[in-house]
């Protein structure tokens, strides 16, 4: 289902939850954003669905393991800018 929000004038969309957890993207973001990796927040205000850009790194953790994700790559000097980053 489409909305939209009048007060911003933002497309807003009905997503559904599928059994297996995942949640399928309407077509425009999907074409629009041109990428098929999105990073998904938990804010204060609910999730943030946000489209992963080649050049930005991300860090993940899980149980099991962390790391740096980064869809083109990443070159030595920007891993350890991203590290200092992250422990000050």
């Amino acid at each position: 289902m489409k909305l939209i929000n009048l007060t911003n004038l933002i497309m807003i969309y009905t997503l559904k939850l599928f059994n297996t957890g995942q949640v399928t993207l309407p077509k425009a973001w999907r074409s629009k954003f041109k990428t098929k990796n999105f990073i998904a927040e938990e804010t204060k205000n609910g999730l943030l669905i946000k489209p992963l850009t080649k050049d930005e790194l991300v860090y993940y953790e899980t149980d099991e393991e962390f790391g740096i994700y980064c869809e083109s790559g990443i070159n030595i000097d920007e891993f350890k800018k991203a590290i200092k980053k992250l422990h000050g």
